[in-house]
Order: structure tokens, then sequence, then C-alpha cells
């Protein structure tokens, strides 16, 4: 799937259509430069699983959760280089059937994991592309 984005507004709205689609268990690997639209794009995954309070970036956190129909575990491993301590870190929070985990600069870890959707954003001028595609079963 690919999607065109012009503002912050376009950004978030592609993420909520696709958050309505996440059933749970699904592993997020969002992958594109500084400013492509990472964080915009997991706040409309949030609306899309009904939550309504203020997603921030995690780049101090490290990870933040929110509570809606579905959790939502929004992971940032900018700061982390490791893959073993990505993994570590993961663990308890992946492939469960009540959360969705979205990892911003996850794709160090795509080689780790047998099931995931990776999400590309490419700065492009004024607007971003959002690629989506599906890895596993």
């Amino acid at each position: 799937m690919y999607f065109h984005s012009r503002t912050f507004n376009d950004t978030v709205r592609w993420g909520r259509k696709f958050g309505e689609s996440l059933q749970g268990g699904e592993v997020v690997l969002l992958v594109g430069p500084l400013g492509s639209g990472k964080t915009a794009f997991t706040k409309g995954i949030a609306l899309g699983l009904g939550i309504e309070e203020l997603v921030t970036s995690p780049s101090f956190s490290i990870m933040n959760v929110y509570e809606g129909k579905i959790k939502l575990y929004h992971f940032d491993f900018y700061r982390i280089d490791n893959p073993v301590e990505m993994e570590d870190l993961l663990r308890d929070y992946i492939y469960s059937r009540d959360m969705v985990s979205v990892i911003e600069w996850g794709e160090r870890l795509k080689d780790r994991l047998c099931d995931f959707i990776m999400i590309r954003f490419e700065i492009q001028n004024d607007s971003r592309s959002i690629m989506i595609q599906r890895n596993g079963s």
C-alpha cells in the first residue's frame, strides 16, 4: 500500500485509517528520517485504536503506553544501537493479542522478527510518501 501526505493532518489521517484496521498482536516498524512523520502517523494509529490521550514521541523514555480498545506500546529506538538490547526491551510487549507495538527506528529489528508490518516514510519536497508492507503471516 502506498499513500501520499501533504500535511501533518494528512499523515495523522492515514495513521488513523491504518490503526482502525489493526486487531491486536501486530508489530509495526516505522522507518524514515527525522521529521518524516513517524510520530504523527503513530498519533493517527492511536486515534484508530480509540485512544484519546495525547501521543508524544518516546525519544527519551524509550516507551510510552496508551490505553484504548487495544493497548498501544509506542517505542523509539533512535538512541539504541544494539538489536539485542532492543529485543530485550520488547520481549514482553510484542505479539500479544491485547496490544499493538509501534517501533520508531525499528528497521534494525526486521531481520530478528518473524512477523511485522513495515511502514516507510520518505520526504519528497513538501510532502511525504508512506509505504506499508506486511512481512510474515
